[in-house]
């Protein structure tokens, strides 16, 4: 069996908990390589995990020939740079959430990305879960009627600032949390939003938004978001059509069995780790030479709706998008 043969960009504590190891049960995947810019942290990834080769420089992993492709896992400010790296070096990107933390860079990818041969995906890992796969299949179905609310969430209580509160490292709830909130309604609409209006506290200190709620106006309806550093875990969605409802508890990360309920109906899925779905149906695509589910335009349209979400939050008004 042919396998995609990968390296990891980032030892983030991420990378340690999901992305490595859904990387080394993935059928279509062969992890070859792992970089960190400290040496002895590579080296303690590639030991810990039995990968080949580490790397002490993320240019020199960049420069294996060996590598197809390549998962971003750093911090989010350097999420542009180093896709711009990967591609010009022909490397095939999954990279982590944002795809990039302003309108400018993601421009910029989109660019390149698409005048290259090359796959590019941001790694929404909650579309890859049964869950949402069975309530799309319900609303094409008509269970629910024509969607015209979805209201998605997702805050926590931030007990330590460190790097989510670091405008220059891309921090801020938007861009860490509230990207879930925004993709979700962006999927279940099946569009983009035309105008945004939010508002959102921003840290006399830190400089970056820790809440943010609003409306995204779409063509046939309206989402109602929500994210934050500074309120109780809440991760829940729920879509509201002309005939129903459906509902989810943990939108995007459930346990290893997840329920949502389809007109107060409860649906059980069965066991499975999102991540490693993601890996297998990236791999896939790329070893078919087809196109991702959700490739580099979809990242694109996602950035200019955080934009907007931003902009509004700044001037107080609605954003066209």
């Amino acid at each position: 069996m042919k396998k995609l043969k990968w390296g990891v960009l980032g030892c983030s504590s991420f990378a340690f908990r999901r992305a490595i190891p859904a990387l080394l049960q993935a059928e279509l995947s062969d992890l070859v390589a792992v970089a960190s810019r400290t040496p002895d942290k590579a080296e303690s990834f590639r030991s810990t995990f039995g990968i080949k080769r580490a790397y002490g420089t993320y240019d020199e992993l960049l420069s294996d020939p060996e590598i197809e492709a390549i998962h971003i896992t750093t911090v989010n400010g350097l999420h542009a740079d180093w896709m711009v790296k990967a591609l010009e070096n022909g490397k095939h990107i999954l990279c982590e959430k944002p795809f990039t933390v302003n309108l400018s860079q993601a421009e910029r990818v989109y660019a390149l990305a698409s005048a290259s041969k090359l796959q590019v995906m941001e790694a929404f890992v909650w579309r890859h879960h049964p869950q949402h796969n069975s309530a799309m299949q319900a609303i094409e179905q008509g269970a629910i009627g024509e969607v015209r609310l979805v209201r998605p969430a997702f805050t926590f209580l931030l007990k330590d600032p460190s790097i989510r509160c670091d405008p220059v490292l891309g921090g801020g709830s938007v861009l860490d949390a509230g990207c879930y909130p925004i993709s979700s309604a962006r999927y279940y609409f099946r569009a983009e939003p035309t105008t945004v209006n939010t508002r959102g506290f921003i840290h006399p200190e830190y400089k970056v938004d820790m809440n943010v709620a609003g409306m995204l106006e779409f063509s046939d309806g309206v989402a109602l978001i929500d994210c934050g550093f500074d309120s109780p875990f809440r991760t829940d969605l729920e879509i509201v059509g002309t005939k129903g409802r459906i509902y989810f508890p943990k939108a995007w990360q459930p346990p290893e069995r997840a329920t949502i309920f389809i007109n107060e109906e409860a649906v059980v899925l069965p066991p499975c780790n999102q991540y490693v779905l993601q890996v297998e149906q990236f791999s896939q695509c790329v070893l078919n030479q087809s196109p991702v589910g959700h490739g580099i335009e979809d990242a694109y349209k996602q950035m200019k709706t955080i934009a907007a979400v931003l902009r509004s939050i700044e001037s107080g008004k609605p954003e066209a998008v």
